[in-house]
Parts: structure tokens; C-alpha cells; sequence
């Protein structure tokens, strides 16, 4: 592991189902965000946001462990829809209902974050609040976020005090649950790797999409002799996991406001000093 970064264990809204089928969408657009020079997306050497090495890489990875067959054989229809990289990556596609992250099933990140979303630079192009700017899903698509990114549902002592549902809750506009971590997390040698187990364990073996992230965290960084500073979390609509059973590609959305929030605690949690 690299453990000079800030970052990349993987984020996922989504629902849960005990069988295969129903665990699977029968299509899905997808998009992925990633960032890695900092520096130009606007943050200083004194900003705390370094550049990164292998955010793209973590990308490509999540894309190819979903057109590999063997990974991700029970989703019919597959489209890569938006591959935003460094300044591409802006707010300005993550801002209100009519983003164009909601224009996707599926969103996956990599990069810096914080307790209040992804960091995706230091100006004004790129900050963003999940607090204000988000509605994920809002006037379109999106099912799942997944985040390779540090604190998102970090404790309320290491965001202002501001609790995980005071921050996130009006995120959830008809997304089914996001997926990420309370602590900080780190990019390993082999980004494909997390996203190739997740794929597998969610789709193939039929694991709730909780359980197939949080295994995946378990196999690829705590098995693997990694640093233990990750905290898989999970924060789901409805105050459930089990809501989808994907009965159509229309299935329903949930309804605005997040009410559950669950996590489970790995090795020994690591956090930033307070201010």
C-alpha cells in the first residue's frame, strides 16, 4: 500500500437483496470522477491537498472490473458513460437536481475528501459542500455512489461537530444508499483490485451491496498486511438496506432524507488530529 495518500477506499450508495438476480440491475450507466493534480485544480503546497498517483488508475480499474465478464456477467447492458479526470471533474457537475453525475446508475469517485463529500480542488470551480450542493439522483438516474475518499461519515468531533445526518441527509433526492468511510483510507498497488473483488462478491455471489463492499476493504487492505485505518460505512434511505429488488430498470426511487446510517469498525480507526 501507498500510504502517502489520503484516499482511495471506495464509496457506494446503493440497495441490498439476498439473490443474485435481484442484486443485479439489469443495465447501468455508469460514470466515474477522478482527480489527481491538485495543484491544478487550484490547492496551494499549504492546503493540505497534495497531487495524487493513482486516482485514474482506480477509475479505469472500477470500469474494467465491470466489463469483465467474469466479474459483472449478469448486467446486461453496460455504458461508460462519463470519464471526468482532474479539471474536468467539476462542482458544476455535481451541483442540484439536474446534475450531470444524476444522469448515470451508477457514480464512482477518487480523490482527497472530507467529512462534507469529495475534495475536488480548492477554488471555487471545484469545492463542494454535501450539506448544499448535492441532490444525488435529483431529476434523473443515479442509484449508487461510491467514493474512493477519506471521512466522508467521519464522527461529528472531526467535522465541526456537524453529525453524519445533518451533513448527508439532504444528499438522498432517490439514490439508494452511498457507500465510504469514517476514517482515512489508502490507495493500494493494485487499484483494480478492490473494485474487481466488490464486483465479484455484489454481482457473481450474490452479497448485499454492503457486505460485498465491506469484505472487499476486509480481502484487499486488512488481509493483505495494509494499514487497518479504514472504516467501511454504508449510509442507506428508508432506514434500511433492503429496498430495491431492481423489478424493472424503472425500479423506484427513495425518498428525499436519509434516516439510517450504519458502519462497522475494522483494525483500529485512525483520524486527523483535531484543529
Amino acid at each position: 500500500m501507498n500510504l502517502n495518500r489520503c484516499l482511495t477506499s471506495m464509496v457506494l450508495w446503493s440497495s441490498i437483496s439476498a439473490s443474485i438476480a435481484m442484486a443485479t440491475p439489469p443495465y447501468m450507466w455508469y460514470a466515474t470522477h477522478s482527480v489527481e493534480n491538485y495543484v491544478g485544480n487550484g490547492c496551494g503546497v499549504l492546503s493540505g491537498y497534495h497531487n495524487l498517483a493513482n486516482s485514474h488508475e482506480e477509475a479505469d480499474g472500477f470500469n474494467t472490473a465491470i466489463v469483465n465478464p467474469v466479474r459483472s456477467n449478469l448486467i446486461v447492458g453496460r455504458m461508460f458513460r462519463y470519464n471526468r479526470r482532474d479539471a474536468d471533474a467539476t462542482r458544476a457537475r455535481w451541483l442540484g437536481d439536474q446534475a450531470e453525475i444524476n444522469y448515470v446508475d451508477f457514480l464512482f469517485y477518487s480523490g482527497h475528501g472530507t467529512g462534507f463529500g469529495p475534495t475536488l480542488g480548492c477554488n471555487a470551480t471545484y469545492t463542494t459542500d454535501c450539506r448544499t450542493d448535492f441532490r444525488f439522483r435529483g431529476i434523473g438516474y443515479l442509484k449508487w455512489v461510491q467514493a474512493s475518499a477519506c471521512l466522508w461519515f467521519e464522527a461529528p468531533q472531526y467535522a465541526n461537530g456537524v453529525s453524519e445526518f445533518s451533513r448527508w441527509n439532504a444528499s438522498f433526492a432517490g439514490v439508494h444508499t452511498v457507500q465510504g468511510h469514517r476514517a482515512v483510507s489508502y490507495e493500494g498497488s493494485n487499484p483494480a483490485a478492490m473494485s474487481e473483488e466488490f464486483w465479484n462478491r455484489w454481482v457473481n455471489l450474490g452479497e448485499s451491496i454492503y457486505s460485498a463492499w465491506r469484505n472487499a476493504q476486509i480481502s484487499c487492505v486488512y488481509e493483505n498486511g495494509a494499514h487497518p485505518g479504514l472504516q467501511p460505512a454504508t449510509m442507506g434511505a428508508n432506514g434500511t438496506f433492503a429496498t430495491e429488488t431492481y423489478a424493472s430498470a424503472g425500479d423506484a426511487a427513495a425518498p428525499y432524507g436519509a434516516t439510517w446510517l450504519g458502519w462497522a469498525t475494522v483494525g483500529t480507526p485512525e483520524y486527523p488530529p483535531l484543529p
